[in-house]
């Protein structure tokens, strides 16, 4: 959490306004004849792409709300009313978030009862009333008409104008809040910014997402879990109409260029095809729709792309032939298989993969007048080749002009998710509505080693001068390096009306469960100064460090586990954030809104830790006491808000914005 202080001057920038893990959009208004405000009075909005129709009456003061309505449009708002000619505003969008305003002026004619059309425009983009912070909306034909280099994200949310990437505002982007239809899209264990980040995968296809929403100062209450910038998204559901897509993006190392004036980079094989497609429709006309998506990658690229080994009369060039020899490699390699049964893979002219599978399924019910119900599914299996960590080593573990590593001591890291959210929209009355969101996120994340068969201790060589001539072996932090989420997510939001006050108060709440793995160089890891030492100790591991004449591993390192029946040690661990707020929209005039409430998020952990009774008994600086069987202690953190939103003049030309909060 940090201090958002904002007071704009606002003349372009966009529409709507920011709720939690918001995935609808609300409309509202007042209805007067005159200045009498008429009470009773039924508006109805029609969804027209699958004729999802929201009614409502006017309050006793003319007012009227309908929340939680679908995304996008166009829409048809209907006012009806005994004794007072019909109203129709047509042509309405609605973006993720916004706050439609539809006010209507109403006459009598008792001669003449016919419908009056008013022609509906797409409001301003700043000039909302219920807008106070800083945010930006990124519409479907947006991402349809805008350039994409990677179709994720990150190629959209850019157009916010404090991003550097998926930082806002200076804050790392692990600091984020994601979601897709309110589902929590984020690596809860801080592993990465965003879901399938290890693999370099998007966790969703951009042609299943409808909108996109970037909240960096947001003083609702409802915004929270994030000191960076909350990104909600929404996908795309089905209509009336039977709708598909398909595509296939591919590339080669022929699509490109090598060559700028007399500089020439080296041609080296690239292989990328992305295929997908989507297709959405009714299954009940006006009643019942679906939503599909599919998506695959598939990229080959060099794991060596610059540099080969030295061939029988070649010698480093220091631009692309290695100091490392091939015969002397391949004797290396005929000795590992011939003395341990261990392949170390290739030293040059390997390729590394990037694959993904990505889908998403939506479901939307329109059960009736009062209820709308959707449920979302969202699905990726990924994975991406890395070359073993250089930590620890002497120089690098990477191809370069000293030496050539084999490629089984990379490790193949796995980001697979399943991710499903239900969310239940209920108009109870024209004075109060309910919006309810339970999902469930199962995150497997873990890594596997490229040399497969026996698993074998991870060893650098050294050329004689203190570089790396060649590795091999298990890469240090593989051997059961995983993390297993478990996720569950209950949001319960009901908002009541009463005159010029919108009250809300709801809760959000994440129950997590961890296993974890991760215990570097369990295999083992040696170093040798040379070839010959290795050699020596390889036929003989039993001569003693102390023998003369005798060249032994430089560094040595072993890894056992010290649970009691010797089992891998992995941690479990429990945690949830409970959350609870309420909040009061005060429409003071019809140019000025006044936002005030407070947030409340209690963060706790399971009491299930191992106590170490060695590091127990120890002190450390001025005495003090460390325990890492104790969970950190339950602090809750409040955090109150005020916004407010004028429009100077009361012609949506000129407005000021602002707040302060926590």
């Amino acid at each position: 959490m940090k201090t958002r202080l904002l007071f704009m001057l606002v003349f372009s920038c966009c529409f709507s306004f920011a709720f939690a893990q918001e995935t609808t959009s609300e409309i509202q208004g007042i209805v007067k004849n005159g200045s009498t405000a008429v009470a009773g009075a039924t508006i109805e909005a029609v969804h027209q792409p699958t004729g999802t129709k929201y009614t409502v009456t006017t309050r006793n003061d003319g007012r009227y709300n309908l929340s939680n309505v679908r995304i996008g449009g166009p829409y048809l708002i209907k006012i009806t009313n005994v004794g007072f000619k019909d109203q129709l505003k047509e042509n309405v969008f609605l973006s993720l978030g916004q706050v439609y305003n539809a006010d209507f002026e109403v006459t009598t004619d008792a001669k003449d009862l016919a419908t009056v059309v008013v022609a509906g425009t797409r409001q301003d983009k700043v000039i909302n009333n219920s807008r106070t912070g800083s945010q930006e909306v990124i519409t479907r034909s947006q991402i349809e008409r805008l350039p994409t280099i990677s179709r994720s994200l990150q190629d959209y949310t850019k157009l916010t104008p404090s991003s550097n990437g998926l930082s806002f505002g200076g804050v790392s982007g692990s600091y984020n809040n994601l979601t897709v239809d309110g589902a929590n899209f984020n690596n809860a264990f801080g592993l990465s910014g965003t879901l399938g980040g290890q693999t370099s995968s998007q966790p969703i296809s951009i042609d299943a997402i409808e909108q996109i929403q970037v909240n960096v100062s947001p003083y609702d209450v409802r915004q929270g879990s994030f000191s960076g910038a909350g990104i909600n998204s929404v996908t795309r559901s089905g209509t009336n109409k039977f709708k598909g897509s398909i595509y296939n993006f591919f590339r080669s190392e022929n699509s490109q260029g090598y060559k700028v004036n007399s500089a020439e980079a080296v041609k080296s094989n690239i292989d990328y095809n992305q295929f997908g497609a989507s297709i959405g429709g009714p299954i009940i006309k006006n009643k019942v729709f679906f939503f599909g998506s599919y998506e695959q990658e598939k990229i080959m690229l060099p794991g060596s792309p610059t540099w080969r080994a030295a061939k029988a009369g070649e010698s480093s060039d220091g631009v692309s032939i290695s100091q490392a020899r091939a015969d002397t490699l391949d004797v290396l390699k005929s000795f590992l298989i011939s003395k341990f049964g261990y392949d170390p893979g290739s030293y040059d002219n390997y390729d590394y993969r990037t694959e993904s599978k990505k889908a998403t399924v939506r479901l939307d019910w329109n059960i009736n007048d009062k209820n709308t119900f959707t449920i979302k599914y969202n699905y990726l299996k990924s994975l991406r080749d890395i070359a073993a960590s250089n930590s620890g080593a002497q120089g690098t573990r990477q191809p370069s002009v000293t030496g050539l590593p084999f490629s089984g001591n990379g490790y193949t890291i796995n980001n697979n998710f399943n991710i499903f959210i239900a969310e239940l929209n209920t108009r109870f009355s024209n004075k109060a509505n309910n919006k309810l969101q339970i999902g469930y996120t199962e995150l497997r994340d873990f890594r596997e080693p490229l040399a497969k068969g026996n698993p074998f201790p991870l060893v650098d060589i050294m050329n004689g001068n203190n570089q790396t001539y060649t590795s091999f072996g298990y890469e240090p932090f593989t051997f059961n390096n995983k993390l297993s989420s478990d996720i569950i997510q209950i949001s319960d939001i009901f908002t009541m009306y009463k005159g010029s006050h919108e009250i809300t108060v709801g809760t959000q709440n994440y129950i997590k469960k961890f296993e974890n793995g991760f215990a570097p160089n369990y295999q083992g890891y040696f170093r040798f100064n040379t070839l010959s030492d290795f050699y020596a100790a390889a036929n003989n591991p039993y001569i003693s460090a102390t023998q003369p004449g005798t060249q032994t591993a430089t560094i040595r390192r072993l890894g056992f586990a010290s649970t009691k029946d010797g089992s891998f040690p992995f941690a479990k661990i429990g945690a949830a954030e409970i959350g609870f707020f309420a909040q009061d929209k005060w429409r003071v005039k019809p140019n000025f809104t006044l936002t005030y409430g407070v947030r409340i998020d209690v963060p706790t952990f399971e009491d299930k830790f191992d106590t170490n009774d060695s590091l127990k008994a120890l002190s450390f600086r001025e005495g003090q006491k460390i325990d890492v069987g104790q969970a950190p202690p339950t602090k809750p953190l409040f955090s109150p808000r005020l916004g407010f939103n004028w429009d100077v003049a009361n012609d949506k030309k000129t407005q000021i914005r602002g707040g302060i909060g926590l």
